[in-house]
């Protein structure tokens, strides 16, 4: 209803305006629309105060569609609210311990648990420590960049498989040594019945090694 104003007439006691009992009607009619709009009809809802300037809300239930754009509104405490749009436009979100800002989601409890959830990034990862159980990877390398950070790194790479293979590394401490390494097979590295057959290109035996470094 549109607000019904009083007809007080042009001049004083000139009999043009509303009659007492007209403009009872609009006064009664006006505060029921408020008294509908932010009360229950009969009483003004007691949560509702207001200054020049702001209007306050006490424990308030607020249902409907807020349509527009909302400036300068601080929320400090959301429950169970599910959001529409798709973006939200701000410095920092607070989800209990948790801190949502530019670029970053940290937790003053120290650790951040997804779950049993897949984490999927076409960009880089980066983190301190890493633990993890089974690491699968889809590409060929693993590039180490070592303690500094410059133009070298050691780059793990593997041949395309044909069949599941497996390199174990057994319960013991040492140098992995390639085909490129300068060092020396010691006979520590030979079981005691281990024969190694060194042969030429036709397939002739030039040594034998037996045992733990016995030549022959």
């Amino acid at each position: 209803m549109a607000y019904q104003s009083l007809g007080v007439g042009t001049n004083a006691n000139d009999g043009s305006g509303d009659t007492l009992r007209a403009a009872g009607a609009k006064l009664n009619a006006n505060f029921v629309e408020l008294y509908t709009k932010i009360g229950d009809g009969s009483d003004l809802c007691s949560g509702l105060s207001s200054t020049a300037s702001v209007i306050s809300l006490t424990a308030p239930n607020i249902s409907g569609i807020v349509a527009g754009t909302q400036t300068s509104a601080t929320i400090t405490t959301l429950a169970n609210t599910t959001l529409a749009t798709t973006t939200v436009n701000g410095t920092t979100g607070n989800f209990g311990t948790a801190a949502l800002a530019a670029g970053s989601l940290t937790d003053s409890s120290g650790a951040i648990s997804f779950g049993n959830e897949n984490l999927t990034t076409t960009g880089t990862f980066t983190s301190g420590n890493l633990i993890c159980g089974t690491i699968t990877s889809t590409g060929a390398t693993i590039v180490f960049e070592g303690a500094t950070a410059d133009a070298y790194e050691t780059t793990l790479t593997v041949t395309d498989p044909t069949a599941d293979r497996t390199f174990t590394f057994g319960d013991e401490t040492g140098t992995v040594i390639t085909t490129g390494a300068t060092d020396t097979l010691t006979g520590n590295m030979m079981k005691s019945a281990a024969t190694l057959l060194i042969v030429n290109s036709s397939g002739s035996t030039l040594k034998t090694i037996i045992g733990a470094g016995s030549a022959s």
